[in-house]
């Protein structure tokens, strides 16, 4: 394969959940995991799924600004309050529980590792998260040279001040850095409103124009 990329592109930038590994793969047998463990310390069978997240709704719209993590903390103790009030403890053992198990299933899309590695010798890769997986979890983390993450920062995406972050840790100007998700406003509107280039990825095909696979950006760099 030539080693040459498009010369208005000098770093990339990645979303993770559903651009880089499936977020629904993990994230169904750790909430499962945390209900499961709520049950059991009440003495019965696991709590209702989507009793948490209906729990997880409610405290998203009391917590605007919040980052993924903080919430899903937040969460858990709610569920906690009105299930166990005296015994607050039980919230951060489901957050460990939940993050124990994301962790251990949590599984790159099929094409991802090539590809991160083949472009990884080309150019500067960033993670740019609002989301809680880690790199390590998927063995990535050799091919990245910066991640930049809401909880870390306190910006979330859209907001155009993590991509300006991103820009900077990758110490690339961010109209030369093209960052690549799934989202159509936290992972194209918010990049290009920080001046970043943006591709939207859409792995069902349903969206025209956009991407549907990490070999389709690779093509997209390697064309003149």
């Amino acid at each position: 394969m030539p080693t040459a990329h498009r010369p208005d592109v000098a770093a990339l930038s990645f979303d993770g959940d559903d651009t880089l590994w499936d977020f629904a793969a993990s994230f169904r047998p750790a909430i499962a995991r945390a209900a499961e463990l709520l049950g059991a310390e009440l003495g019965g069978p696991p709590v209702p799924v989507d009793w948490l997240q209906r729990i997880r709704e409610e405290v998203a719209a009391d917590l605007p600004g919040a980052t993924l993590p903080e919430l899903r903390r937040a969460a858990f103790a709610e569920a906690v309050r009105r299930r166990a009030p005296d015994r607050p403890e039980l919230a951060d053992r489901m957050f460990t529980a939940f993050m124990a198990v994301r962790a251990r299933t949590t599984r790159l899309f099929p094409e991802v590792g090539a590809v991160v590695a083949r472009l990884s010798g080309r150019l500067p890769l960033a993670l740019t998260t609002n989301g809680n997986a880690e790199l390590s979890w998927t063995g990535l983390d050799p091919y990245f040279s910066a991640v930049v993450r809401a909880v870390d920062c306190g910006r979330a995406k859209p907001d155009p001040a993590i991509y300006l972050l991103t820009a900077e840790r990758l110490g690339v100007e961010p109209a030369r850095v093209l960052h690549v998700g799934d989202h159509p406003v936290e992972d194209v509107e918010g990049p290009r409103a920080a001046g970043l280039q943006a591709r939207l990825l859409d792995r069902t095909g349903r969206t025209p124009g956009a991407l549907t696979s990490l070999t389709a950006l690779e093509e997209l760099l390697l064309s003149r």
